[in-house]
């Protein structure tokens, strides 16, 4: 009886498992990042993207061309590296992203005091990029657990090759362009860096 009883509870005990595994890597996982993040503690952090190879990767035409033109062998092996390169690159991207994400929430809890109709332009411009970024970091931590397993299943050696240029279209109907939301989160950063002087915006903008 007490055979049958715990091998019930088994999938349970799993289940229980997981979750507290989870749980752990989320509460080390949360001790590097900074809950109040100032100016000063922003560029330091930023991770340099090389934005011809990442056009490159994410460019669907030169995708296409690929497909067409390669041998199937090496059409997937070249498929394997553009996976490692994608992921690399939506890391990177999520990273500077969480960066400034830290910086506009340091600066809403502040904004949050006042009323919304006392929000100076400056102040609803954070706010829009707080939304944006958390937009963002949603979807970019999509798309890498979407490359993870399939790094990890090595998925273009074994079924049909999946296009890694159409993972920039993200939501239900590929309506927004990861990529694009990226760059215009660069630009709106830079542009609220110029509050903290040109010096701050030109490392802002470079560091992106």
């Amino acid at each position: 009886m007490n055979a049958i009883i715990g091998s019930s509870l088994l999938p349970l005990w799993v289940s229980l498992g997981f979750f507290a595994l989870i749980w752990v890597y989320m509460l080390i996982h949360r001790q590097f990042r900074l809950g109040v993040r100032t100016p000063e503690e922003v560029t330091a952090f930023l991770r340099k993207i090389d934005w011809d190879e990442t056009q490159e990767v994410f460019d669907l035409a030169r995708e296409r061309s690929l497909r067409l033109y390669q041998s199937d062998r090496h059409f997937r092996r070249i498929m394997r590296v553009r996976i490692h390169k994608a992921r690399e690159f939506i890391a990177r991207m999520y990273h500077n992203v969480r960066v400034v994400h830290e910086w506009a929430n340091t600066e809403v809890r502040i904004i949050c005091e006042k009323p919304r109709e006392m929000w100076t332009d400056h102040e609803q411009q954070i706010m829009a990029l707080a939304a944006e970024a958390a937009q963002f970091r949603m979807l970019a931590l999509q798309r890498l657990i979407q490359l993870s397993v399939w790094t990890v299943l090595r998925i273009e050696s074994w079924t049909p090759v999946p296009s890694i240029a159409a993972l920039r279209r993200c939501g239900p109907g590929g309506e927004t362009d990861l990529i694009d939301l990226y760059r215009r989160l660069q630009n709106s950063s830079s542009q609220l860096a110029l509050a903290h002087g040109l010096a701050f915006h030109d490392e802002v903008r470079g560091g992106f």
